[in-house]
């Protein structure tokens, strides 16, 4: 079965750009087995092929659902689309909701699909790093994805 770890985010945005940073720390410990690690940046729907070709796929970002900055979020299947419904899941241009419901349209969604998300504090302050709550909680999210795809 294919594997994709997707990170996606602004690294020159304050918190959001967690995804990428996750995906920095899952490359280093090297524990996530024969999954693609991608950082998919901000690249919105560019990113719909590679979401297509994996059987299954753990998305990693940024969000904003008014929890405690840093608290880890973990959705699969049909619950992260409808929660992007609501409120928009990410904070890029196309939002996942955007990329997941065009998979959808095309009638390519992956068998099996999470999201692993950590709480942003600040997505404001341009050219700053992690703010300390959410950095702290990488090494935790970091487990939780390795778990998923394990």
């Amino acid at each position: 079965m294919t594997t994709l770890i997707l990170g996606v985010g602004n690294l020159l945005w304050a918190d959001e750009g967690v995804g990428p940073r996750l995906i920095e720390l899952l490359r280093q410990r090297g524990r996530t087995g024969d999954a693609e690690l991608v950082d998919g940046g901000t690249q919105g729907l560019y990113l719909l092929p590679l979401l297509t070709s994996a059987e299954q796929v753990v998305l990693l970002d940024a969000v904003d659902l008014g929890r405690a900055p840093g608290d880890i979020v973990v959705l699969e299947g049909e619950g992260i689309s409808s929660l992007g419904q609501g409120r928009p899941l990410s904070l890029h241009q196309s939002s996942l909701h955007d990329l997941l419901a065009a998979a959808a349209l095309i009638g390519q969604t992956p068998a099996r699909l999470g999201l692993i998300g950590i709480q942003i504090a600040d997505t404001s302050t341009w050219g700053a790093g992690l703010t300390p709550n959410v950095e702290a909680a990488l090494p935790k999210a970091a487990v939780m994805v390795e778990q998923w795809v394990g």
